[in-house]
C-alpha cells in the first residue's frame, strides 16, 4: 500500500498559508501578529482559537487542539491524514507522489486496519447477543435492575458475551478473521501461554460488554462486567494491551463527553463504566472514568486539553481514599485544579442517582470540596492545637510540593496557611522540605526513577529548537541521544532533534507537525503559541538554556550512579555496571564541556 512521500507533504505545506485555509472554513480576526476565532471544535463564548502565519500552526487554549494545516483539515473534515494531504494538494494544484511502504510497515498497517474492523464487528456481535438472543436474558435483567434501558444500550453499544468458551472464537472464524488476528486483539487467549500453537478460548464469558473507544470513536478494546455474584475473576476485566489499546492512554467515555467537558472547563472522574453511563444518561455529561487503573500522566494530559478543573468521585473507603491521593499527585503535576466529591459509605453515583435523582447528584458535584478542605476534613481534630495544625501542614504539604504550576502552587500555599491559621512562611518551609526530601531520596536509592523535567522547561526547549536554526544545528552536533535517553518526558525533544526539521522554513515546520500524532502536535503547537516563549532571546541565552538543562540532568545522573556504587560495593556484577555507567556520564560531561 503506497504512502505520500515526506517531500510531497512539505511541498504542499509550503504552497499553502494556514490562515487562508482556515479562513475558507470560517472568518478569522487579526490579533497582533496572529489571527483568532471562536474554536470550531468546542463551544465557547470568548475566542481561544489562534492561528499563527509565522509558524504555520494553530492552537486552541480552550480544548487543547493544535497542529499544522493538515491536522486542522483532519479535525474539521473528520478525515484521515492521507485524505487531508490529498485535499490540500488539490487546493494547491500539486500532484501527489506516493512511496511504497516496506513489507514490515505494510503488514503492521494492515493488521491495525484488520483489528479496527474486528473490534467494530465484535461490538455489533456482542450487542446483538444482548438485545436479540435468549442467552442475553440474564444480561437484560441485570440492565433493567440498573435502569439501563434499550436506548442507552444502543447509544453505548453495550453487549453480552455468552457463557461459552468458544462462541466468540467460532464467530470470529466465520466472519473471516484469522487465529492470529483474534489473538492480537486479545479477545481470545491461548490455553497454554507458553505454546503459540495451543488451543484458544474466549477471554470474555457471561459478561456485560462495554466497547472502549479512542477519541475518534473507534472501538479499540472491551470491558466486561461480571453478571453472577460468585463468578471467578474480577468484577470488571478489560482487553489486554494491544496494538490498538493501552489502558493508561484511554479514558472511558471521553469520546462522548469531551464537548461537555470543554464547555464546562470541568471533568468529573468516576470509577466505573455503569456509574459513568447512568450519570451521562441523567444529563450530567462532563464525566470520564479510568479503566481499572490509577490515573496516569497521559490521562491528566488528555483532561488538560479540555478543562482546568477535575472533580474526583471515588468510593468512600480506604481504597477510594488511596485512589484519590494517587490521582491528586498526577493531576496536580499536570497543573490542574482538584476538588473531591463526597459519597456516602456503600454508595456510588449510580445508586445515588437512582435513589436521589440527578439534581441531588449535581448538588454533590457543586458542593465538592477543594483539595485543601478535603484533606483537612479527613482528620477534623487536627485543628484543635498548634501542634496538630503543624502536623496537618506537613501532611498536606506533601501534595502541594507536587504542584508544578507556580501560580497554582503559590495560591494553594496561601490557602493552606489561611485554613490552618499558621504563617505562610511555615507552610513554604514544609513544602520546601518535602521537595528537598524527595530530591535526596532520589539520589540515595539505587532503584529510584529519574526525575521528569518540568513541562514548562520542555516546552521552552521545544520552542527554542523549533524557531532557531542555529541553536537546533548546534544541539544536533552534540551527543544529545545518550543524554535524553536517560530522561523521561523528553521524547518530544528527541523527535525534533532526529527529524529533518528546518525552523526557517514554514513548510518544513508544517510538514514536521503533520508527521506527529495529535497529542504531540498539540504539545508543540501550544509551545509555539504560548505568550511566555514569544519574547526575543539571543543565541547565547538559548544555548545556555540547553547547557543548563543537560548539565543539571547529568549531575543528577552522576549522583545516582555514585550512590549505586556505594550500595553495590559487595556485589561485583552490579558494581561493574555502575562503574561503566559512571564512565559514560563523565564522558558526556567532558564532551558537553568542550562544546
Amino acid at each position: 500500500m503506497p504512502r505520500i512521500s515526506p517531500e510531497t507533504i512539505e511541498q504542499v505545506a509550503a504552497a499553502l498559508n494556514i490562515v487562508d485555509v482556515v479562513s475558507s472554513y470560517f472568518p478569522l480576526k487579526r490579533s497582533g501578529t496572529e489571527f483568532r476565532a471562536l474554536c470550531p471544535f468546542h463551544q465557547e463564548k470568548t475566542p481561544s482559537f489562534y492561528v499563527s502565519p509565522a509558524k504555520q500552526s494553530f492552537y486552541c487554549f480552550g480544548c487543547g487542539r493544535g497542529g499544522s494545516v493538515f491536522q486542522f483539515v483532519q479535525e474539521y473534515e473528520q478525515i484521515d491524514f492521507p485524505e487531508a494531504v490529498r485535499r490540500l494538494a488539490h487546493r494547491a494544484s500539486i500532484p501527489i507522489v506516493e512511496d511504497q511502504l516496506s513489507a514490515e510497515e505494510e503488514e503492521k498497517q494492515n493488521l491495525r486496519k484488520r483489528l479496527f474492523r474486528l473490534h467494530f464487528e465484535a461490538a455489533d456481535w456482542f450487542h446483538r447477543n444482548l438485545v436479540r438472543t435468549k442467552a442475553g436474558e440474564t444480561a437484560r435483567n441485570y440492565m433493567r435492575n440498573r435502569q439501563l434501558n434499550i436506548d442507552i444500550a444502543r447509544q453505548w453499544r453495550i453487549g453480552y458475551a455468552p457463557s461459552s468458551w468458544k462462541a466468540f472464537r467460532e464467530w470470529g472464524a466465520e466472519a473471516g478473521f484469522t487465529r492470529e488476528e483474534l489473538l492480537a486483539s486479545g479477545l481470545v487467549k491461548l490455553r497454554d501461554e507458553g505454546n503459540p500453537r495451543s488451543e484458544i478460548y474466549d477471554r470474555f464469558r457471561d459478561r456485560l460488554m462495554f466497547p472502549i473507544t479512542n477519541e475518534l470513536g473507534e472501538v479499540v478494546a472491551f470491558s466486561g462486567r461480571v453478571l453472577q455474584p460468585n463468578a471467578p475473576g474480577g468484577k470488571y476485566i478489560n482487553s489486554p494491551e494491544s496494538l490498538l489499546f493501552s489502558k493508561g492512554n484511554v479514558l472511558f467515555g471521553l469520546e462522548k463527553s469531551r464537548r461537555a467537558i470543554a464547555q464546562a472547563r470541568q471533568a468529573v472522574v468516576l470509577e466505573g463504566q455503569v456509574d459513568l453511563i447512568i450519570t451521562f444518561a441523567a444529563g450530567i455529561e462532563n464525566v470520564v472514568a479510568p479503566l481499572g487503573t490509577a490515573l496516569t500522566e497521559r490521562h491528566a494530559a488528555l483532561l488538560k486539553r479540555f478543562c482546568t478543573e477535575v472533580i474526583l468521585f471515588f468510593d468512600a473507603d480506604s481504597a477510594g481514599e488511596r485512589a484519590a491521593e494517587r490521582a491528586i499527585e498526577v493531576l496536580y503535576g499536570a497543573g490542574l485544579q482538584i476538588r473531591v466529591g463526597k459519597l456516602p459509605p456503600g454508595e456510588d453515583p449510580d445508586s445515588l442517582i437512582r435513589k436521589e435523582g440527578a439534581e441531588k447528584f449535581r448538588n454533590r458535584i457543586s458542593q465538592a470540596k477543594d483539595f485543601i478542605d478535603y484533606q483537612l476534613e479527613q482528620r477534623p481534630s487536627l485543628d484543635q492545637s498548634v501542634a496538630q495544625r503543624v502536623q496537618a501542614a506537613h501532611r498536606i504539604s506533601r501534595f502541594v510540593a507536587m504542584i508544578s504550576e507556580p501560580v497554582l502552587r503559590d495560591t494553594t500555599i496561601s490557602r493552606l496557611a489561611s485554613c490552618l491559621a499558621i504563617s505562610r512562611d511555615s507552610v513554604e518551609q514544609a513544602v520546601a522540605g518535602h521537595k528537598k526530601s524527595s530530591a535526596q531520596s532520589l539520589m540515595t536509592e539505587m532503584t529510584t526513577p529519574v526525575i521528569t523535567p518540568p513541562r514548562h522547561e520542555i516546552a521552552a526547549l521545544c520552542y527554542i529548537l523549533m524557531t532557531d536554526s542555529l541553536t537546533l544545528d548546534w544541539v544536533r552536533s552534540q551527543p544529545w541521544q545518550p543524554v535524553l535517553s536517560g530522561i523521561p518526558g523528553t521524547e518530544i525533544l528527541a523527535r525534533i532533534l532526529q527529524s529533518e526539521l528546518r525552523p526557517d522554513s514554514p513548510g518544513s515546520v508544517a510538514a514536521f507537525l503533520a508527521a506527529l500524532d495529535k497529542a504531540e502536535a498539540a504539545i508543540l503547537s501550544n509551545a509555539l503559541s504560548h505568550p511566555l516563549y514569544r519574547k526575543p532571546i539571543d543565541e547565547a541565552i538559548r544555548r545556555s538554556y540547553w547547557q543548563g538543562f543537560v548539565t543539571r540532568e547529568l549531575r543528577l545522573r552522576r549522583s545516582r550512579v555514585e550512590s549505586a556504587l556505594r550500595l553495590s560495593a559487595d556485589q561485583p556484577e552490579a558494581c561493574a555496571q555502575a562503574e561503566a555507567e559512571l564512565k559514560e556520564v563523565l564522558r558526556l560531561e567532558e564532551m558537553l564541556g568542550e562544546s
